[in-house]
């Protein structure tokens, strides 16, 4: 597993502090070592004491509690980084930020079998990308400008990506990856039988029912209260069995903004009580008491994420079924538990990718009810609504159109010369050490022939964009002088200054070729992203009194 810091540990001696914290009963925000929280091979509970560490030979064991278990000694499982280049697994889960390493380790060859791999040994031949249509905008564009090291140092490998709600995808593929599309299934003949797949009848399916709510004369707030407190009143007023009261018992709620959420969830636990205890009065019914509330955002700490994805898959008749689930767009990907039935949606998602993939959580197994919360002081949800029946009839329809433009300018100055730098590294071992930026005139023919390969990719994907294949020339060149002229200032130039380095003001100038955001003593260096997450730079706020 190979992911970023905020989940996992980078090295062995981190995991083994976070270990000993968890052992003393502390929670982990990040470099949390404990991913596996059941085995998966036999099902058996884990926990911290099933993750030794071995400092001397620099592993970590993962293995087991059950004596019955096929892997009780150790599971073929790996979270940490320096692990991870060492072994060489024959499977790399991994996420898009972590390109960012090419750049600054050297180590990051070994996952293409191009350092500490028998010879012969063939690069990765298969890239699986779930979720292609999250990579655009920004994040996209970053991304694939650093496939061109990944496709270079993988030899051009197959990519299967799997999507939804996507428009453009041709362009888009063409852009991250420099691949042609071949759509599997194919559309066919009949968009209801595809052969592949046949459309089930209306009766047999489950669907899905939107309802749009506007108010001129109440706030959103109390828009919101007296809505969450009819449906989760109404859904334990449903008769019949444990099985179809279930499908709407859990009222998830989503958000637009943290902000919201922040706000909503002290409004659950008081007005919205209140509320329920109303509702029952006027039936003469005893009130529910809707308390279990559970949150799905990037509040919540990653090693709880797990167990509040068990805590949604509980069902009636279990007393610990929860009431509500408020979420923010981390609900969109990857949450599929099909018993969930109602949602409520406060103001309209930003685009339309968004309202399908969070409203697509209810519905699955039974007809669910999404209802939307419309703001009138908003225009634009107030547009929403006035044309709500129109927009739903066609809602596929509206999903807008990807961008990613890995060779613009703006995307040049942020990363080109970490691609250049992490194709440098990846491919050629006179080049990846980290004191090897200082020996650049040994290899700077090998720069020219990387700076060959860049620019035939942007031909490839941008053929008509003349001013971007000049461009990307002209910042290649500059980057390779710059780099050159460094070197020549400093024969012992490093990629990443120690740092011991970075604060010693007599050799920190010119010590390094690259600097992360904070280091501005290294102010000749190249500003270089630690992680794809970290696009925008951050911007402190003063206020003067």
């Amino acid at each position: 597993m190979w992911v970023g810091r905020a989940a996992t540990p980078n090295t062995i001696a981190e995991a083994a502090t976070s270990l000993e914290r968890l052992r003393a009963g502390e929670e982990l925000q990040e470099k949390n070592p404990v991913q596996l929280r059941v085995c998966p091979w036999c099902g058996t509970a884990m926990d911290a004491w099933n993750y030794e560490v071995d400092l001397e030979t620099s592993r970590m064991r993962t293995f087991c509690s059950s004596d019955e278990c096929d892997f009780h000694e150790e599971l073929p499982v790996h979270v940490v980084d320096e692990r991870i280049y060492r072994v060489r697994p024959t499977l790399l889960i991994a996420t898009v930020d972590k390109f960012a390493q090419i750049t600054w380790r050297g180590q990051v060859a070994a996952l293409f079998n191009r350092s500490g791999a028998p010879e012969g040994t063939p690069p990765p031949e298969l890239i699986v990308q779930d979720e292609l249509h999250l990579i655009s905008g920004p994040l996209g564009s970053l991304a694939g400008l650093y496939e061109t090291a990944v496709d270079v140092a993988a030899d051009e490998p197959k990519v299967i990506a799997s999507t939804a709600t996507i428009r453009r995808a041709e362009q888009q593929v063409r852009s991250l990856f420099n691949r042609r599309v071949c759509q599997f299934p194919p559309a066919g003949l009949d968009a209801r039988d595809s052969w592949f797949a046949v459309e089930a009848p209306a009766e047999d399916k489950a669907s899905r029912r939107y309802v749009g709510l506007l108010t001129t004369h109440l706030s959103q707030a109390t828009l919101w209260v007296r809505t969450y407190a009819a449906l989760l009143h109404h859904a334990a007023d449903i008769g019949g069995e444990d099985a179809v009261r279930d499908a709407y018992w859990t009222l998830v709620g989503y958000f637009n903004s943290l902000r919201l959420l922040a706000a909503a969830e002290l409004q659950f636990h008081d007005d919205v009580q209140d509320r329920l205890k109303l509702l029952a009065g006027r039936q003469g019914v005893v009130p529910r008491p809707a308390e279990l509330l559970s949150e799905l955002t990037s509040r919540v700490k990653s090693s709880d994420i797990p167990q509040r994805l068990k805590d949604l898959e509980r069902a009636l008749p279990d007393e610990d079924a929860l009431d509500a689930v408020l979420a923010t767009n981390m609900i969109s990907v990857g949450v599929d538990v099909d018993r969930l039935g109602l949602m409520a949606i406060m103001g309209q998602p930003q685009t339309t990718a968004e309202y399908i993939q969070a409203s697509s959580r209810v519905g699955r197994r039974h007809p669910g009810l999404v209802v939307v919360l419309f703001n009138a002081a908003r225009s634009r949800d107030r547009s929403h609504y006035e044309n709500f029946t129109s927009y739903h009839s066609a809602l596929y329809r509206q999903v807008e159109s990807t961008s990613v433009t890995p060779f613009s300018p703006r995307t040049r100055d942020r990363a080109l010369h970490a691609v250049l730098v992490g194709m440098a590294r990846l491919l050629y071992p006179e080049a990846r050490p980290n004191g090897a930026a200082g020996n650049v005139e040994s290899f700077v023919n090998r720069l020219e022939e990387l700076k060959d390969l860049i620019l035939a990719r942007v031909k490839s994907i941008a053929p008509d964009a003349s001013d971007e294949l000049h461009g990307t020339e002209r910042d290649l060149d500059g980057i390779i002088e710059r780099w050159r002229w460094l070197a020549a200032r400093n024969p012992k130039l490093v990629y990443e200054a120690p740092a011991n380095l970075k604060h010693d003001e007599s050799r920190a100038k010119g010590a390094a070729l690259l600097r992360s955001h904070a280091d501005e003593d290294l102010d000749l260096a190249y500003q270089t992203l630690w992680s794809l997450r970290d696009v925008d730079v951050e911007s402190d706020l003063y206020l003067e009194r």
